[in-house]
């Protein structure tokens, strides 16, 4: 009787967890696809209707990893419960907003329930699910992530010609209502320590602060340049901050992030790994759409379209891959996944003007499976190879890489795409050709060129993947 009430509750729970997965996947489309509205509705420019969509990450980044370790202190289920009632209010919020700041005021407090639920989301499918079953779980969630991505840009687009750019918060309010109800009565607490621990406030802040100028480097580098003094003087102190608190957390008694974690080779060459991916899955994420709509000439709904392709590929492939990893484990798995993933930026790099859908869609495909065999494996093995007690913190250090990682790349492929595409056009100019035409060919080299860096950098992860261990580690 036990075991099935066991069985019965880990499939609740992940369901729970599902859909506040889908809520925060489809947050970052829907926002981004609303950003050009945004400017003509406020009447700002893009460079102030960005911080829509900046401070939601500065917020989420800087407090993941120190709610991870509230999380192993306090009860990962009670933070969890608290983000997605910030997060609900955040969205109702946000639709009620009269002028821009408002707006980025409310994401401030969406994104600190953002981080709250990424923060536990893994841990709490870890803790609730047998090792045996550990990748699977993990695995449909992912593709839960995947259906998220999904719909955001074709029920965005929809929702911002049909209504307005308020329906892309408060269309979301019943299913956030529905996730807090659900996790009201379903998530159950696991054991806390019964020892008393403390929590270190002043860690917490110099993380914060490391972290967050990390991510305005990146942000305001890859727009102004990353020799700018501000950019200079962001690194700079992020490196002075982060240094200090790896410094701080080798002497205090209850550390925020046991850097023990990183003796073992699977915790630290996955998340390794997986940052080193993510910088290069930025550069499709930050152009696909430009070399489609610019480059190609389709519309934003027939781009949509296409770019489903990856998100559905994920969604079949995704609990498969989780599945195989509980019974081969991560090496094999993330390594191909990635050296696919390699494959198809090379191969997507040599899309030109004159591409079609028979040269563009199978790229896509096997992008979206290396991209569904890399993540799921990568991380159940990175959630295995912690004890129990510290579930909150790598679950947090997992999204908190991964926020890192694509903050990075989105900075690091703008800035490499916009050089490149200068570069073309500057060589195409003497060619009497018309500056519709220079423009369009200047963007397909600016985007081939990118691919090829980016492709260069995926082939690291390669090479950190096979570092993780044995055979079937």
């Amino acid at each position: 009787m036990e075991e099935v009430r066991n069985t019965k509750y880990k499939w609740l729970a992940l369901i729970t967890i599902a859909v506040g997965t889908f809520m925060e996947a489809s947050d970052l489309s829907f926002v981004n696809i609303s950003l050009p509205i945004l400017t003509k509705v406020f009447e700002v420019e893009l460079s102030v209707v960005l911080w829509v969509s900046v401070v939601y990450i500065l917020v989420s980044t800087g407090f993941t990893l120190i709610l991870g370790r509230m999380g192993d202190v306090y009860g990962r289920n009670k933070i969890y419960l608290l983000g997605q009632a910030l997060f609900t209010m955040g969205l109702i919020l946000c639709s009620f907003a009269q002028d821009i700041t408002q707006l980025i005021l409310f994401r401030v407090l969406q994104g600190m329930g953002g981080a709250m639920m990424m923060s536990m989301s893994i841990a709490i499918l870890t803790s609730s699910f047998p090792d045996r079953e550990r990748g699977k779980a993990i695995g449909i969630n992912g593709a839960m992530f995947s259906i998220g991505l999904l719909a955001g840009p074709a029920l965005g687009g929809f929702l911002l010609d049909a209504l307005d750019w308020r329906a892309i918060f408060y269309i979301r309010v019943p299913i956030g209502i529905i996730g807090l109800i659900m996790s009201w009565l379903i998530l159950k607490e696991q054991k806390k320590p019964k020892v008393d621990i403390k929590f270190d406030i002043w860690g917490a802040a110099i993380l914060f602060g490391g972290l967050c100028c990390l991510i305005l480097f990146f942000n305001l580098g890859g727009r102004l340049g990353f020799t700018s003094a501000l950019a200079l003087i962001l690194v700079c102190g992020s490196a002075t901050l982060l240094t200090l608190f790896v410094l701080r957390e080798r002497k205090v008694d209850y550390p925020l992030v046991d850097l023990n974690l990183f003796r073992s080779r699977l915790f630290s060459t996955g998340n390794i790994s997986l940052g080193i991916l993510l910088l290069a899955l930025s550069a499709p994420i930050l152009l696909l759409p430009f070399y489609l709509i610019d480059g190609l000439s389709y519309s934003a709904a027939e781009t949509g379209l296409r770019l489903a392709t990856v998100s559905m590929a994920s969604i079949v492939v995704g609990p498969i891959s989780g599945w195989l990893s509980d019974k081969v484990g991560s090496r094999v798995l993330c390594t191909a996944g990635a050296a696919l993933v390699c494959l198809a930026l090379f191969l997507l790099s040599g899309l030109g003007a004159e591409s079609s859908d028979a040269d563009i869609l199978p790229r896509l495909i096997i992008y979206g499976v290396g991209v569904a065999l890399f993540f799921s494996p990568n991380n159940s093995s990175i959630m295995g190879a912690v004890p129990k007690d510290r579930l909150g913190t790598a679950s947090a250090m997992l999204n908190t890489v991964r926020q890192i990682g694509n903050a990075s790349g989105m900075a690091i492929a703008g800035a490499i795409f916009t050089s490149r595409q200068l570069f073309h056009a500057a060589e195409l100019s003497g060619n009497g050709l018309s500056p519709s035409i220079i423009a369009r060919l200047s963007l397909i080299g600016g985007y081939q060129d990118t691919f090829l860096v980016a492709a260069i950098i995926c082939s690291l992860a390669i090479f950190a993947s096979l570092a993780r261990g044995g055979r079937f580690k």
